[in-house]
Parts: structure tokens; sequence; C-alpha cells
């Protein structure tokens, strides 16, 4: 990672700008034609020109341009904004076992993260309650556990998993779907900013001023796959870009986790089918730490607050998740509506749990924005 620009990193640089030509592209071009970088660069245009390039795209290889010295530009305005080009040392070895693995990565924030063990959450980004409260306590243990948690910042499960780990001391990297100047959802701008100002990191294989678009969510799930010791699905349908995440995941040899969750709810198709197909059941992050063989902290101890809770509260012990509705706690408990309701107004104030469409639920986590 560097401030100042290297020649050799301005090569990679320059590569990645031109539009139309992958990452392999280029690695296939130097391997077929046995080149460095520094090598291409110094070819006159009739030899360019024979390995098959275009006019415009050794044009582009010859010439700068703008776009190089706006880089620049981004690379000076903040002490966290940083740039890693694929020959540099840092660079994350686990991306060069992709196909195409990204010749540049921008980065804002603890760059040294990307080498940090690392558990990727993903799923739904219209999560239920119960997703979203899963999501945030088990990217909180991990981070408590001392393991970096990944996700693409969307909204739903990947948002909560951030909002879980970035006050731990494992922290969180957000892969982005566009460039670094263009936080994408808008509502996740504060969010960006927390997980940065806790230690975090923000990274992206598009050029700052880029714009999210479709085709690019692909490319940043390969990138969470590949940097991640294992992926973890909680809610998703079978069709969604989550599902894709997995996959890549499981076609790279990562291993691949999944919640379970109820069968009546589709968002449960994605994790049950993964299940089917051989991914591990988690339940606690005690799970993914046993499969992964990594050494951390005594979660269980770590996470005992809520059975002291339980204990200060046994009207506590009715919430397990999925929100429930007052005449289900009169039900089980036998107290009155009335003896009922202030005990749930000195929990709800003590944020110990949350009213949701159809009742309460237990409040698992920070709740940012």
């Amino acid at each position: 990672m560097q401030k100042q620009l290297s020649s050799v990193s301005q090569h990679w640089l320059r590569l990645s700008l031109i539009k139309k030509r992958s990452p392999a592209f280029w690695l296939a071009l130097l391997a077929h034609f046995e080149l460095t970088i520094e090598q291409l660069f110094s070819l006159p245009v009739r030899e360019l020109s024979q390995c098959g390039l275009k006019p415009n795209e050794i044009a582009l290889i010859n010439s700068p341009g703008d776009e190089i010295e706006r880089i620049k530009q981004w690379l000076c305005q903040h002490p966290l904004n940083q740039i890693i080009a694929m020959s540099d040392a840092v660079y994350p070895e686990r991306l060069k076992q992709l196909d195409s693995p990204p010749l540049i990565i921008y980065c804002h924030g603890n760059a040294q993260l990307l080498t940090a063990p690392q558990l990727a959450i993903v799923g739904s980004r219209k999560a239920t309650i119960n997703g979203l409260n899963t999501a945030r306590r088990l990217a909180k243990e991990l981070g408590d556990a001392g393991i970096t948690v990944t996700s693409g910042l969307a909204l739903g499960i990947d948002g909560a998993a951030h909002q879980g780990a970035y006050p731990t001391s494992g922290r969180t990297v957000a892969i982005l779907g566009g460039g670094l100047g263009c936080i994408y959802p808008r509502s996740h701008q504060a969010l960006a900013l927390s997980l940065v100002e806790h230690g975090g990191c923000l990274v992206s294989e598009f050029p700052p001023w880029e714009t999210v678009k479709p085709y690019h969510f692909p490319r940043r799930n390969r990138l969470i796959a590949a940097l991640s010791s294992g992926v973890l699905l909680i809610e998703a349908r079978i069709k969604s870009g989550s599902m894709i995440t997995a996959n890549l995941a499981a076609d790279m040899g990562i291993d691949v986790f999944a919640t379970p969750g109820n069968i009546n709810n589709p968002l449960s198709e994605g994790p049950h089918y993964l299940i089917q197909q051989g991914a591990r059941l988690v339940t606690s992050s005690g799970d993914i730490c046993e499969e992964l063989g990594w050494v951390v902290k005594d979660l269980e101890r770590e996470g005992g607050n809520h059975q002291q809770d339980d204990d200060d509260e046994p009207l506590l012990k009715e919430f397990t998740g999925e929100p429930i509705n007052i005449d289900y706690l009169v039900e089980k408990t036998g107290l009155s509506v009335n003896r009922l309701m202030p005990r749930l107004v000195e929990l709800e104030l003590q944020g110990r749990i949350v009213a949701v469409p159809g009742g309460y639920t237990r409040a698992m986590g920070p709740v940012g924005s």
C-alpha cells in the first residue's frame, strides 16, 4: 500500500482503467507474450498492436490521461486513502486464487485487515428481525474473538453484520460495489464512517468516482468470498446474490456455513439448500471457529451476558428470536396485561427488548443506521 504511486503501480493502474478489458485479459496477455508489466509499457506502438491491442487501448497505455491525476488527488485527500497494486508485497494472497484478480485495490481505513483471518457474513437485503439479530450477534461474537467480519455494506444482513462487528477488536471490512467516493446505499454512509473510525476498512476495485451498477455486484461478491476463510449465509432466497457468493466460495474450496430458519419463510430456502448440500449448520460462532480451527477466546464466557440477564429478569427467557406478541406472553407467564405491560416498557427502556411489527423481540446488538 502506498501514498506515492511507483511507476509499476501506475502501470497496473492504467491497465485497470481500460474499459472492457478484464484483469484476466491483461494477465493472460503478459503470460502469453512472456512480458513483465514494465516490458509491456516499454513496447512501441507497432508491437503493442501485434499483441492484439486496439488503437484506443494503446493510446491509454502510452498516455496517463486525466483519470490517473484524479486518482493521485484522491490518494492525497485523506491519510486513510490507500492503493494496493497487484505487484505490492501487501496485496492479499487470497485474491490471487481468483481467475481474474483485481489489478488495483482502493482502500479507506485499516488495509492490514485484508490479510487478517476473515469470516464473510452475507444474506438478504429484506431480512427478518430474527435474521438481523442473528447477524449482529454472530458478528459481535466473532469480532470479540478477534475475527474480522467481512461483508458488502448492503441493506439487511450485510449492514447488521457490520453493525455487530465494528465496535469489536476484530473490526470489519466492507467490500463495495462502487467507488469509495460513492457509498451505496446512501443510508449506510454513517455506518461506513463508523466502521472506519473504529479501525475497519472500506475496499473497492473501482475508481473512487465510479457509481454502483448492477454488473458490479458479482465482481464485489467474488472479492468477499476470496478474502474470507469461510462464508456464512443468514437468510436468502435460492436465486440471490448472497447464494452466488456462497457458491463462489464453495467453488474455491472455501468453507460455507448457514443458519437454519423457519421452513415457512422463503428466506430460509437458501440456507436450507446449502445445508442439504453439505454446508455446516451454524447456531453459534463457536461452530464456525471449531470448523476453521481458530483458537479464540472463550466465546461462551464472553457471550454469557444473556444468561445473566435471564436470571435477573425471567421474562427475557420467553424471547428466543422471533417476534412474540402480548397474548403469547400472557399465556406463557400467567400475568395479566396490566401487570405485563409496565415490565415490557421497562425492558424496552433498558434496551433489552425492541418493539417490532407483531410484538417484541430480544435486542441482540447495536442497531446503527
